[in-house]
């Protein structure tokens, strides 16, 4: 089961993995790419789209 974002204003980065969404704690494949491929430009890029969004009412 999958819990979407909760705010009103949110960015997904969604890498597209075959392996994604597991919501394990520890990875049942013996890899972490979903934290390994995840480059920080990718984060920062969305952090600014969701800065540059007007405040909601």
């Amino acid at each position: 089961q999958n819990t979407p974002p909760l705010a009103e204003q949110r960015e997904l980065v969604w890498l597209g993995l075959s392996c994604s969404p597991c919501h394990r704690k520890i990875c049942p494949l013996g890899h972490l790419n979903c934290l390994d491929t995840l480059e920080v430009a990718q984060v920062a890029a969305a952090a600014e789209r969701l800065l540059e969004m007007p405040a909601a009412a």
